[in-house]
């Protein structure tokens, strides 16, 4: 398995989707796959998983 790690920031996102809607999908979609999520700053976040 590869250990992988998505990031995700309010900036790149489109006015009324949230950053936390994005990564709830993310996360039902890899559903076990999930290693750790960790904030980084205010307005991001690294999602770790492996595929």
């Amino acid at each position: 398995m590869i250990h992988k790690i998505r990031y995700f920031e309010t900036k790149t996102l489109s006015k009324g989707v949230y950053l936390q809607d994005v990564v709830n999908d993310f996360l039902a979609e890899k559903g076990e796959n999930i290693i750790a999520v960790m904030p980084v700053m205010i307005d991001s976040l690294l999602v770790h998983y492996k595929e």
